[in-house]
């Protein structure tokens, strides 16, 4: 009966950890700065890249999945002065930010969330 009872208690934790991992999450892109002019590059929600030639500030790339993946997004200042800044985003929480600062300087951030 012991082992009976352990065994349930594992076979409850194991099914609600499953259970979270099956959530299914919001996922963004954000691209700001003080140039109004950006090139991005990025993985989409399919896993391919995905480039855009000309956004302005505030663009935002969204989707939802289920589970983890490999994130990444880039964006190039296209002007002579100015920054530009990256973030990705989990159910509206930044977990991912980087800013840099000059003309047609690049800001990135990637990793697996």
């Amino acid at each position: 009966m012991k082992n009976f009872k352990l065994i349930l208690v594992f076979t409850i934790i194991a099914a609600f950890l499953l259970a979270s991992c099956a959530k299914e999450k919001s996922y963004s892109y954000e691209v700001t700065g003080t140039s109004g002019s950006y090139s991005v590059t990025l993985q989409n929600a399919d896993d391919n890249t995905q480039q855009w030639a000309n956004v302005g500030n505030g663009w935002t790339y969204k989707w939802s999945q289920q589970g983890k993946r490999w994130l990444y997004v880039s964006a190039q200042n296209n002007r002579s002065s100015g920054n530009v800044t990256v973030r990705i985003l989990i159910n509206g929480k930044i977990i991912a930010e980087n800013t840099s600062v000059g003309g047609y300087t690049i800001a990135t951030v990637s990793g697996d969330y």
